[in-house]
């Protein structure tokens, strides 16, 4: 939970110093809680495992902190799933992750996504060749990232370069779609470093559609990371719903030098908390949650068949206020149950749904076996 606040000081394009929680450990040194996993993951790769068969590949799953501003959906403590593949430069390795992350998204229940795939290579290479001074690609970079079309002819209007390349930098917040968009960012003219970043990018697409994911990938060339230690594919997956991509993830060659092994890296991690919320939008609401009404001397059959129809998946939730079943009844209704099941000392079952007020009435062992069948 706990990093080295060496791992992100002074280190341009990561997380803004001011969103760090930092602490101070008994010998003195400055410690943060951790802000993402991809820097302590790189360093423990560096530190630990420099002489480990290439490529490594990791998984992990835990909380992060950032002091942001918590309007809307922000969180300053949220839970991130994720893996990492490092040692290999090659597309095959961006593939690899990008279609292991679709996989848990699809695996979770979302079955409508779109997963967008960018270069930031694509733009350092424009930035290059049109010899911007770091703060203004970085200017630039933050107005394509956003699509202020007004803002990114302001910046290119006084610069001298050629017409080709200025009009596809103005064009980049529009280049997003299938593979055709990769041949309309190749223009005359352009260097060899965005060509290079173009190749890699229909390379990887071409894998993910070799696998199966072709009708969830797009590509977005006007799709810039704010966190700039990515170096090459960039990637987000939306679905319905949330305002906020559900994973994300690129390739951060750079990371892995400063900790002193230079290594090709790529990862992706998946925001539990918005997935979390996706589902809630999106998965069925046939089941919903139950409540369990045990009558005077019925606990223990109660008991059981909570356990019973939990292990089938069902929500269960115990009423604990007392003996009044009209208590229960109002309780439930208040709290948006969708029906109550009553047990009686006979070992008989009530099942009320309190949408229509139906009651049905079976014995234990029948009302087990009907929703186990209903789970499967």
């Amino acid at each position: 939970m706990f990093e080295y606040y060496d791992c992100y000081a002074g280190r341009q394009g990561q997380i803004a110093q001011e969103n760090l929680y930092k602490f101070f450990d008994e010998q003195g040194r400055v410690l943060v809680l951790r802000p993402d996993f991809t820097t302590s993951i790189a360093r423990m790769a560096a530190t630990k495992e420099e002489n480990s068969p290439v490529p490594l590949r990791y998984m992990y799953t835990g909380s992060v902190f950032r002091a942001e501003q918590t309007e809307g959906a922000r969180r300053r403590e949220f839970t991130q799933s994720g893996i990492a593949l490092i040692g290999s430069c090659s597309a095959a390795a961006d593939a690899e992750v990008i279609a292991a992350a679709t996989e848990a998204v699809l695996a979770a229940g979302i079955e409508e996504m779109t997963v967008e795939i960018g270069q930031v290579a694509f733009f350092n290479g424009l930035a290059e060749q049109t010899e911007l001074k770091s703060a203004d690609a970085e200017r630039l970079r933050e107005r394509i990232d956003s699509k202020d079309v007004v803002g990114i002819r302001e910046i290119l209007k006084d610069l001298n370069m050629d017409d080709n390349i200025k009009s596809l930098i103005e064009e980049l917040p529009y280049l997003f779609g299938d593979i055709s968009i990769l041949d309309k960012a190749r223009v005359p003219g352009l260097n060899e470093t965005s060509k290079i970043a173009l190749d890699n990018l229909r390379d990887i697409y071409n894998l993910l559609c070799e696998y199966g994911f072709e009708k969830y990938v797009s590509i977005d060339l006007g799709m810039l990371q704010s966190i700039d230690y990515y170096t090459g594919s960039i990637f987000k997956f939306y679905t319905h719903g949330v305002g906020f991509p559900i994973c994300a993830g690129g390739r951060y060659d750079r990371l892995m030098g400063n900790f002193g092994a230079p290594k090709g890296a790529v990862g992706a991690a998946i925001g539990i908390n918005r997935l979390m919320q996706a589902l809630g939008r999106t998965a069925p609401a046939d089941r919903g949650v139950m409540m369990m009404f045990a009558e005077k001397g019925a606990a223990a059959d109660a008991h059981e068949l909570s356990s019973a129809l939990r292990d089938c998946g069902y929500i269960i939730e115990n009423y604990i206020n007392g003996y009044e079943y009209s208590e229960a009844v109002k309780l439930g209704k208040m709290k948006g149950i969708a029906c109550i099941i009553r047990v009686y000392t006979d070992g008989t079952v009530e099942l009320h749904v309190l949408e229509n007020g139906s009651i049905t009435r079976t014995d234990i062992n029948e009302f087990i076996s009907i929703y186990a069948d209903n789970a499967e």
